[in-house]
């Protein structure tokens, strides 16, 4: 006999759908310092900074923190996929020509832009500039260059820019973007297993790095892995980001064939709070979306579909540059990822800010689990299941006389009502979904094999995603018209 246990099988399509507590944020990424593998509750960014220093783990846990006022769980891993440099673009107004250390490797993803306020000579006092991590939203306070011949950036992990022999001149400016270490596919699944073997609570997981098809099939082990010892997660993830010159088009066609289909989130840009100063960085989609998630379930709002226009724009997010034409992925600009089952962001005509369009789970086609709300539901009902059938394993009860073995038909609706009324009052009372209902098997043979069957099934609540109507003129104020969905 095995160590008695309650085992939970979730089934998928059972809608007939034909369409293509209190816990804390857990984050795997890279970071500049700290332990590796070593899941770290956290409520303040000082601490946070205090002890992994810089990179993705420490702006996607700021930002979950700053915005949404949550816990976060960090855990470092290591980061064999070295950061790197995008090309320079420099019109330095001068003789001197720009070059980036490339021996000094970045920490974060950024989008460094340095303009120059006075020229000058360069290793001659005089010269003066302003840089931004973010392509020039968030420009830091006049510096002086003085005598030095090359500009360090602390916050991007001392990357430098030496400035050769000559002159700069006055509006003299360059630009690079920078990539951020990443974990490989064993170093994330390192990390995730040490998710699965804490003690500490959380339900939600930002996965922070571009995932290809051997990090998302280590991302769904450790999901599965998680399911199977009884702890329900759920985990966000993205993509890369397009290449220099790559069309919509082409970008679809490339994550579509990279993943089949199976989406990831698309990518946007998050301005964050660190400590005194605002700075913005290009970080991907996940770190929004997450931890409104993550919100929204420690509100107990398990049911929101974070496209809801009630809940507001994405704090600190931005899909436009500051002329207001798209600089990163807008759904409703260049259509496609969201059929193709990726989570995105999209505006609106008359409202201001970054919205969610759908939030699309990782589902195959014809999936019940079309959205991440359905997903958040049903491991609510497992959760309440799981709690309190527990606490019956191991207990003796009778059964029919008849030889059977089959549980005492009283015993099982006693079972029942204790299950039906808990679940009720979790989901249906809360408006979460429109019915549950617990069945326990009344046919299994109990008395010789320690195993009896049951089901939970919930009828979810329906998401309005269209809405077709008419407008039109009429020749008197009493004129009416059919209406049809």
């Amino acid at each position: 006999m095995s160590t008695p246990s309650i085992e939970i099988e979730v089934l998928d399509n059972q809608l007939g759908i034909r369409a293509p507590a209190d816990a804390v944020l857990a984050i795997v990424a890279t970071a500049a310092g700290g332990p590796l593998y070593t899941p770290t509750p956290t409520t303040r960014t000082k601490d946070l900074i205090d002890t992994f220093i810089g990179g993705p783990l420490v702006e996607a846990g700021a930002y979950a923190i700053e915005r949404f006022g949550l816990t976060v769980l960090p855990v470092r891993t290591d980061a064999s996929v070295a950061g790197g440099f995008g090309p320079l673009v420099q019109d330095l107004g001068g003789t001197s020509v720009a070059t980036i250390d490339a021996t000094v490797e970045p920490t974060d993803e950024l989008e460094v832009t340095i303009r120059f306020l006075s020229g000058g000579t360069v290793g001659t006092d005089g010269i003066t500039y302003q840089y931004s991590l973010d392509g020039g939203r968030t420009p830091s306070t006049p510096r002086a260059l003085g005598t030095a011949t090359s500009i360090v950036l602390s916050e991007a992990g001392n990357v430098r820019v030496n400035l050769g022999a000559g002159t700069i001149g006055a509006r003299g400016q360059l630009s690079f973007p920078t990539t951020a270490p990443r974990w490989n596919a064993g170093e994330l699944a390192e990390g995730i297993t040490a998710l699965r073997h804490t003690r500490a609570r959380w339900t939600a997981l930002e996965v922070y790095g571009d995932l290809d098809a051997m990090a998302l099939s280590a991302l769904d082990a450790g999901l599965e892995a998680m399911h199977a010892a009884g702890r329900n997660r759920r985990a966000i993830a993205h993509a890369r980001k397009p290449s220099a010159g790559e069309t919509p088009a082409a970008y679809l066609a490339a994550l579509s064939a990279a993943f089949r289909g199976v989406g990831i989130a698309a990518r946007g840009r998050v301005r964050r709070v660190r400590e005194d100063r605002l700075v913005r960085v290009a970080t991907p989609l996940p770190q929004a979306a997450v931890a409104r998630c993550r919100s929204a379930r420690r509100l107990g709002l398990e049911e929101i579909d974070l496209a809801e226009l009630a809940y507001g724009p994405l704090p600190g997010v931005f899909i436009r540059d500051a002329n207001g034409n798209p600089d990163e992925h807008d759904e409703t600009v260049f259509p496609g990822l969201d059929d193709a089952r990726f989570l995105t962001l999209r505006s609106w005509e008359i409202r201001a800010g970054v919205w969610v369009n759908n939030p699309r789970l990782f589902s195959p086609v014809g999936s019940d689990f079309l959205y991440l709300q359905y997903g958040r539901v049903i491991d609510l009902a497992c959760d309440i299941a799981r709690a309190e059938l527990e606490p019956i394993l191991s207990r003796g009860v009778e059964v029919l006389r008849d030889g059977s073995g089959r549980i005492d038909p009283e015993v099982a609706t006693s079972i029942e009502g204790q299950l039906n009324a808990r679940l009720g009052d979790a989901i249906v009372a809360k408006r979460k979904g429109t019915s549950v209902v617990f069945t326990l098997s009344r046919l299994d043979d109990v008395l010789r094999t320690g195993a009896i069957g049951w089901q939970v099934r919930v009828l979810p609540l329906a998401y309005i995603k269209k809405m077709r109507g008419t407008v039109a003129l009429v020749a008197s104020a009493s004129a009416t018209a059919n209406v049809r969905g």
